[in-house]
């Protein structure tokens, strides 16, 4: 069907309307980075504990001791557990024990009161005695040295020196009814000394501990630790941190 123009004036054809086409465009959206200004080392969110974690991480970064469990338990950096009285924002850095060697000397003494029953009865000294008479003797004294050897051991399991990244705690095992326990904070103590001399405790790296406070009980000793050295410098950088903590308000 042929097309048909109004005529105009000028006799042209009218004038199509432009056509407004909606193409796409593509916006740019701008993400914000937000960066921690320089000197700002740990974020606000960390709760105590973490923060504690992270100031004993640095501290055994500069010592450059791991984490680490040696001498059955005699010496055992971030061993993860808690004790009595602990607080909301403590962590245990170190435990320590007396070296293993230290049991020695009662060790033998067992060994010894356990074969001299034995040694006497091949002597004939139980011979006079009636069977049934030497065999209670017998029995009563090994459950004695048992019980000997038990104390002792416990006595050395329990003993310990502990070391967080808040105070020191000494923990004397007395008996089964009876410890001894004593604290002092890393920023009360003055600079702990060691003690290390001898051939045998040189060369099994043991000595022993004191460190000088302002409280009632004026000295904390840790007796025959491993690597005294170590757990030196480890208290001191400590003590440092802390007191920075402490000026800084934190």
């Amino acid at each position: 069907m042929p097309e048909v123009y109004n005529a105009t004036p000028t006799g042209a054809p009218p004038s199509t309307p432009p056509v407004h086409t909606d193409l796409p465009t593509h916006t740019h959206t701008q993400t914000q980075t937000h960066t921690h200004p320089a000197g700002q080392d740990q974020p606000d969110h960390l709760t105590p504990k973490q923060q504690a974690r992270a100031l004993i991480e640095e501290v055994l970064k500069k010592t450059g001791e791991t984490k680490r469990k040696i001498l059955g338990g005699a010496y055992e950096v971030c061993p993860g557990s808690s004790f009595i009285n602990e607080q909301n924002d403590e962590e245990v850095v170190l435990i320590l024990r007396a070296h293993p060697i230290m049991n020695l000397k009662w060790m033998l003494i067992v060994a010894g009161a356990l074969i001299l029953p034995e040694i006497l009865g091949w002597a004939g000294v139980f011979n006079p005695i009636p069977f049934k008479y030497v065999f209670v003797g017998k029995l009563s004294w090994y459950l004695v040295i048992l019980g000997f050897a038990f104390e002792k051991f416990l006595s050395w399991y329990y003993s310990v020196f502990i070391v967080t990244n808040e105070r020191l705690v000494d923990i004397d095992f007395v008996n089964l009814l009876y410890r001894v326990v004593s604290y002092a904070n890393l920023n009360h103590i003055e600079e702990p000394a060691m003690v290390m001399g001898g051939f045998v405790r040189s060369f099994f790296k043991y000595g022993d501990i004191h460190v000088a406070t302002a409280a009632e009980a004026p000295t904390l000793e840790a007796v025959g630790i491993p690597h005294p050295d170590k757990v030196i410098r480890i208290i001191s950088e400590l003590s440092e941190e802390l007191e920075k903590r402490r000026e800084r308000g934190e």
